[in-house]
């Protein structure tokens, strides 16, 4: 409250001088006749030039009054020609008795229209150092303000104010540095009984209007009750037992949002000191109780400290009463409950909040954070330590949408829509205008349907870059460390992650992030480097760029039966139906391993490599992110013997490559065994064998044909082109199979 009470010192400057003129024209009697030595008298004691414009009236029994009209006392040189302070009329009077025993019993003073401005340039000086110079003794020594004290109460005595009202006053507060513009009008102010050093029941109403840049950004009507005790020589001052209602109109606010707070405060301008005791706030269902220290007072060396509590309150209906837009969050009961404690101290450039406790929903965040103002933007630091901490829950709806758009709906679900392009929106104007120093250790975190444990962040952020570098943690059975940037400097926002997960289990990590069952089972290594940029997630996918690897054991593909397609392929080349093996669709591993690159949203690999007892099995292709499709190809060999239909060995098929081929979506994947590859190995094959065959026999005829061999008589005459017509029958036989 340390700018009221320097606001009632300022605005009692004019009061106070009528009231001095008063006294010296006691022994005058003809007011109008000094009009240029009172005014010469006044610049002289101000250093700024004092007008009486308008009439001046006296009267001098039973009580001394004196009105003045068209009062004005000058501006500070450069602060341009309206005048620092004038009012309209300013009525004084003053018990003439008390003045024989050097008493001054101010009757009433009455003052209307009064006006005062105030200015502080670019530069940073004002309109009103002078004066304070003046009225403080020209910065007297310690222990000078009782001297002054004693000296003023020899000349006066004691002093009184009956009653004191204010009328139609105004107030204008321009800060040119900040470029702020704060106006009190009207206002009124009423003051009863006051005496130095004791209680005055003290009355202000009026209302303000703020501005920044030229456009108004908010109101605010006041109503304050308090008593005030003032001792001008001794130089202290308090308003204790305050208690003022506030009525805020701010922009996009449909209403008026209430607001209350009780407090004392003190004042001492020899020490440097003011103080705010038992502080009570009420505003939109916050409640904050604390108490609040201000030293070296008129110094560049302004220090303060204390203590903020705050009640359990909803954020919600805070934003909402503040005329702010509540966020749309994933969960609709996030942000219902919050608490804050904290202790604050600092300077005029720099704050700190050391404890600081945050409670919000389930979480605690507990630790320091501090704020400097000396650089070119705000500078945020913390250091926090948290128990959990659901960041979903405060997400996006479109984030949660974007995220799990790609996994299969449950039985029964209505038919997923046409996709639809879901933006994704930055606070890139609050991102450029904060720096950010900060650490976060949290036992738990939830982020993107991925709960990781023991979690160690750091976040910086410079000129609208964000960074988190790095991430560490535990989750699913292995360790994760990563980092991230977001940058809003530029027109369109840019993306970076890099992340390397070492002995995860893969499945409960996808079928989390994904949540589906996850088509990747297995226990391995993952690193992932990626780049996007955009302002929609199709704009992401599109310019996505990178590189990775992984290498996983022990594991599984659902969604494919390698086994179960090479049993299928056998069986039709056979001419046979396969029953249902009552295996899982999966196609076991011991091992896989591969990398990729990314360009432009679609996903290269070329060398996939996948291993199990069974089969060993080769990759390539490519999946396009944008358009959620497939095209690849997996060459599968078995290793070992698998049993088709009844039994029936597939022996034939060691050894033989067998390409499957994968298309369709991610959602609904395709998958076929190339046939015709297949056919035609096994013909060649069987064309070989049968070649052979006809060879050796056609070899052994020979040699029974030479001179000294025995011919068979018996031998047909066709016998020996029947290796050949073997070969037809059997290759008629696969086409009609084939059919």
């Amino acid at each position: 409250m340390k700018w009221l009470l320097r606001l009632l010192s300022l605005l009692g400057v004019v009061v106070l001088l009528a009231a001095v003129v008063a006294v010296f024209l006691v022994a005058t009697f003809d007011p109008g006749a000094y009009r240029e030595r009172i005014e010469d008298r006044v610049t002289e004691a101000t250093g700024r030039e004092f007008l009486l414009a308008g009439d001046i009236g006296l009267t001098l029994f039973p009580t001394i009054g004196l009105r003045l009209e068209d009062v004005s006392l000058a501006n500070a040189p450069g602060f341009g020609d309206a005048p620092f302070a004038a009012a309209e009329s300013v009525d004084v009077a003053v018990a003439m008795l008390p003045l024989l025993r050097r008493q001054l019993e101010v009757l009433r003073i009455d003052a209307d229209g009064v006006s005062l401005s105030l200015t502080r340039e670019q530069d940073g000086h004002n309109n009103w150092d002078d004066l304070a110079e003046r009225l403080a003794g020209d910065a007297a020594p310690p222990g000078a303000g009782n001297e002054r004290g004693d000296r003023e109460r020899a000349v006066l005595g004691d002093f009184s104010v009956a009653g004191m009202d204010l009328t139609r006053v105004r107030v204008e507060w321009d800060d040119r540095q900040a470029g702020t513009r704060m106006v009190l009008d009207p206002a009124n102010l009423r003051l009863r009984q006051f005496q130095p050093g004791a209680d005055a029941p003290l009355e202000i109403d009026g209302s303000i209007r703020l501005e920044e840049q030229g456009e108004e950004t908010g109101a605010m009507h006041l109503r304050l009750d308090a008593l005030l005790n003032a001792d001008p020589a001794a130089q202290r001052y308090a308003l204790r037992n305050l208690a003022s209602d506030l009525e805020l109109q701010l922009p996009g606010m449909a209403g008026l949002l209430q607001s209350r707070f009780t407090t004392d405060v003190s004042l001492d301008l020899a020490a440097g000191v003011s103080r705010i005791e038992g502080l009570s706030a009420a505003l939109g269902g916050m409640e904050l109780v604390g108490r609040l220290e201000i030293r070296e007072l008129g110094r560049e060396t302004l220090a303060f400290e204390g203590q903020l509590r705050s009640n359990t309150f909803n954020p919600r209906l805070l934003l909402s009463e503040l005329g702010l837009s509540v966020p749309d969050t994933t969960d609709p009961s996030a942000l219902q409950r919050m608490e804050l404690e904290l202790a604050v101290s600092g300077n005029a450039r720099e704050l700190a909040l050391d404890p600081l406790r945050i409670t919000l929903d389930e979480s605690t965040l507990r630790g320091d954070a501090g704020l400097r103002l000396s650089g070119p933007r705000p500078a945020v630091s913390f250091m926090l330590k948290g128990d959990r901490l659901n960041l979903d829950r405060y997400l996006p709806p479109e984030v949660e949408q974007a995220r799990v758009s790609e996994a299969e709906p449950p039985p029964g679900a209505p038919p997923v829509p046409e996709e639809v392009d879901i933006p994704v929106e930055l606070p890139a104007e609050l991102m450029r205008a904060v720096d950010l120093d900060g650490r976060l250790t949290l036992e738990t975190l939830t982020l993107l349907g991925l709960t990781l444990e023991a979690i160690e962040v750091n976040l910086r952020a410079r000129d609208g870059e964000w960074k988190v570098e790095p991430l560490t943690g535990r989750g699913y059975e292995g360790q994760v460390e990563g980092r991230a940037t977001v940058d809003a400097s530029a027109a369109v926002p840019r993306y970076a992650l890099a992340v390397s997960l070492a002995g995860v289990a893969i499945q409960p990590l996808l079928g989390a992030l994904r949540q589906d069952e996850g088509r990747l089972v297995g226990t391995g290594n993952l690193a992932l480097d990626v780049t996007a940029a955009g302002a929609s997630v199709r704009a992401l996918t599109s310019s996505l760029h990178g590189s990775g690897d992984m290498r996983f054991v022990d594991g599984a593909v659902r969604g494919i039966n390698v086994a179960r397609i090479i049993r299928q392929a056998d069986a039709r080349l056979r001419g046979e139906r396969l029953e249902d093996d009552g295996e899982p669709n999966q196609t076991d591993f011991t091992e896989l391993s591969g990398s990729f690159r990314i360009l432009e949203g679609v996903v290269h690999n070329e060398d996939l490599v996948a291993s199990s007892p069974l089969l060993r099995a080769t990759g390539h292709g490519s999946a396009n992110l944008p358009e959620q499709t497939l095209d690849y190809r997996v060459d599968a060999t078995l290793v070992a013997t698998i049993e088709g239909q009844g039994g029936r060995s597939l022996d034939d098929l060691r050894g033989v490559n067998l390409p499957i081929r994968i298309s369709g979506t991610f959602a609904d994947p395709r998958f076929r065994l190339d046939l015709d590859d297949v056919v035609r190995e096994r013909v060649e094959d069987r064309v070989r064998r049968e070649a052979g065959r006809l060879q050796d026999r056609l070899l052994e005829r020979l040699g029974a044909d030479e001179p000294g061999g025995d011919a068979d008589p018996a031998a047909p005459a066709d016998a020996e082109p029947s290796g050949s017509r073997r070969i037809e029958d059997e290759l008629r036989r696969l086409r009609e199979r084939l059919r």
